[in-house]
């Protein structure tokens, strides 16, 4: 801070993939500029969790996972503490303490403490084999049941259609285990997807083998005869679905406890400002454990944006003191984020609010299909007033890039839209 002479005293609590990302900004934009200390809950340092259901499917290797190396943080002058999590924020006094009783001061403070997994609160939900994929722990317990049974015995259960559930579920069957995924809504991925683009998606779900079941009401689990561990899933309509495994894929729930034992602002997550500004200075957060203006975040994109915003305001707060004026300095701005399936052999690019146009008010926003029933390709574009609004894909999605620009910058697009159905079109905006 000003006057001082030793360095700033950066403290990161949360060592995900956001905190990863800050690290790197921070190291780009002002090397050498903080003394960072960052502290992680789980034993590794941070790593790409999107890689999770490749490295169940046995497409990825565990050694790609890292963000960064260990001599990556040592060359930088990172501090790295692992497996020690903060139990509490002394806000007033600035430290925190962490499980095992150490303190650490900091001048600056960030929370990327990301979110937990949600779970259903069904009766024997605690039972044995009813895991999360949220965790590289959890990924390594899932293969090492799999590894301990044989091929025909097993039976997984995956409860949440959306983009997690079904790229576990298609992991599992590329490992031979029969899977049925049971999912609240009409169709998967139906925050994504139309009803159509949604059919084709539980066609070729079931072409693979695993079993869709939709609408579905979850009872409760069943145990096995030693009480131990789970047997199966009693479904509302009185269906037993036998299963060995059950992977909760159904959202995850802002990891706030620590902000919550202080007088941080939290709604569901961390009110924070355009510049990841708590309404205490020198308190920031961002990623999964924050929310601006209501608008909460579960996307690599619109997270490793805000650590690029992050990074600036940190050094402006390094120089200029924790109550610098950052206005000039481009705040975060709500993106429209295209969804991708990331499952070998299935195509699925969704961009755009679908909520807003599923079902539009008929004088506003029009639409045109284009579908290959025999080829399982369909896409859809919803346009207002000549701008493209929304778009879905399914099958070929080698041109998506085009929908995704029309879509963020809003240019005119009428005179072109019949064409832009065609796959490979090459209108440009």
């Amino acid at each position: 801070m000003p006057g001082q002479e030793h360095k700033p005293k950066l403290l990161i609590v949360g060592f995900g993939m956001a905190a990863g990302r800050l690290l790197q900004e921070v190291q780009l934009l002002a090397p050498g500029l903080f003394d960072i200390t960052v502290i992680g809950e789980e034993p590794q340092a941070a790593y790409n969790r999107i890689l999770l259901s490749p490295l169940l499917a046995g497409e990825s290797e565990a050694s790609i996972l890292p963000l960064q190396t260990s001599s990556w943080y040592q060359s930088n002058g990172i501090d790295v503490q692992t497996g020690d999590p903060v139990t509490d924020l002394d806000v007033e006094q600035r430290v925190a303490h962490t499980a095992s009783g150490k303190q650490y001061p900091w001048d600056l403070l960030v929370l990327a403490t990301g979110s937990r997994a949600a779970r259903l609160p069904l009766p024997g939900a605690e039972l044995s084999g009813i895991v999360s994929l949220r965790t590289l722990d959890e990924a390594n317990e899932v293969m090492a049941r799999l590894n301990n049974e044989t091929a025909s015995d097993r039976r997984a259960v995956v409860v949440g259609g959306g983009v997690l559930g079904l790229e576990a579920a298609c992991a599992l069957q590329n490992r031979g285990v029969a899977t049925t995924v049971v999912h609240n809504a009409s169709w998967p991925m139906n925050r994504q997807l139309d009803c159509e683009a949604g059919e084709y998606l539980a066609a070729t779900l079931a072409a693979r083998n695993i079993r869709f079941i939709s609408d579905a009401q979850c009872d409760h689990f069943v145990a096995t005869a030693d009480g131990a561990r789970v047997a199966a899933l009693q479904m509302g309509d009185g269906e037993t679905l036998a299963c060995d495994l059950v992977i909760m894929a159904v959202g995850i729930i802002p990891e706030v406890s620590l902000a919550r034992q202080t007088k941080l602002s939290v709604a569901r997550a961390i009110n924070v400002d355009g510049w990841l500004r708590s309404d205490v200075t020198g308190v920031f957060a961002l990623g999964e454990c924050c929310e601006i203006d209501g608008e909460q975040f579960g996307l690599v994109a619109p997270i490793y944006r805000q650590a690029q915003v992050l990074a600036e305001v940190l050094q402006r707060c390094a120089t200029s003191g924790a109550k610098a004026d950052v206005s000039d300095i481009a705040p975060y701005t709500r993106q429209a984020l295209p969804t991708r399936l990331k499952v070998s052999g299935v195509h699925v690019f969704s961009a755009g609010c679908l909520d807003d146009v599923v079902e539009p008010p008929a004088h506003a926003q029009r639409s045109l299909a284009w579908r290959d029933r025999d080829n399982l390709e369909y896409r859809r574009l919803w346009w207002q007033e000549g701008r493209l609004q929304a778009a879905v894909m399914f099958g070929e999605i080698g041109d998506s890039a085009i929908y995704e620009q029309l879509i963020e910058q809003q240019v005119p697009v009428q005179a072109t839209v019949r064409a832009l159905l065609t796959p490979n079109a090459l209108v440009q905006p």
